[in-house]
């Protein structure tokens, strides 16, 4: 990512902390920006993700653990630079975790959030907001923590609200182009049913379930592509 990249050519960096890091998307994006006598950690709740990051990351500067955003394992002032990447909308308690973010980051030290959002987006990018948007209101169904997405303005909102001066923010495409191959659209088609079906004995399954032709038409129509997430650079707020 080339504007992470040049923010940060100047800038002495040892120690970064990724929350909620899952398999290590962002992990990726870390060990690209800096270099390989940077120590990254990564934490996760779910073991599972883990142990995907673990295998995809064996380098000897990069290392993960257990833990959750809301209560961190480690002294104040431990690291140069924290990210969040793509998980604000999922944290059961969004303040508490900035705050935490915020004690172990060193005086002078830069938090990056990374988040998925919903401002203009094309109808391909509409399906896929449509399919994690169903995604959320399933998991919410069954307890589990996952806000829909948020416009960027909400989204900076949210960032200044919890103390934090934003430095810099851009948006950037993951997938850089609208997918149309009828492979990869069966797969986004049957992720729906998926998580329709998981509704199955519920009055929510009646509710919804007109939703899943309405989605087939959408992706032979439009294809598929990820919405653009927004970068945000910022620096803790003194007091």
């Amino acid at each position: 990512m080339k504007q992470l990249q040049h923010f940060f050519k100047d800038k002495t960096v040892h120690q970064i902390l990724d929350v909620g890091c899952g398999s290590g998307d962002f992990i990726k994006v870390l060990r690209d920006t800096f270099d390989e006598h940077t120590q990254i950690t990564g934490i996760d709740p779910g073991e599972q993700w883990l142990k995907e990051a673990r295998a995809r990351f064996p380098q000897e500067n990069i290392n993960f653990s257990c833990m959750s955003g809301e209560t961190l394992d480690f002294e104040d002032a431990s690291f140069d630079v924290v990210s969040l990447s793509n998980a604000l909308h999922h944290l059961k308690d969004l303040e508490q975790t900035l705050c935490e973010m915020k004690r172990v980051l060193k005086p002078g030290g830069w938090i990056i959030i990374n988040e998925v959002a919903n401002g203009d987006l094309t109808e391909a990018q509409e399906n896929q907001k449509m399919l994690h948007h169903f995604k959320s209101f399933v998991d919410r169904l069954h307890g589990i923590s996952h806000r829909q997405t948020w416009k960027p303005e909400e989204i900076l909102a949210i960032i200044e609200h919890n103390k934090l001066s934003v430095i810099d923010s851009f948006e950037h495409l993951k997938m850089k182009k609208v997918n149309v191959e009828p492979h990869f659209l069966d797969e986004k088609y049957w992720q729906m049913e998926s998580l329709q079906e998981e509704l199955q004995g519920r009055p929510e399954y009646d509710q919804t379930k007109d939703q899943l032709p309405v989605f087939k038409e959408r992706l032979e129509q439009y294809g598929f592509q990820t919405a653009p997430q927004l970068l945000v650079l910022a620096q803790a707020k003194n007091g």
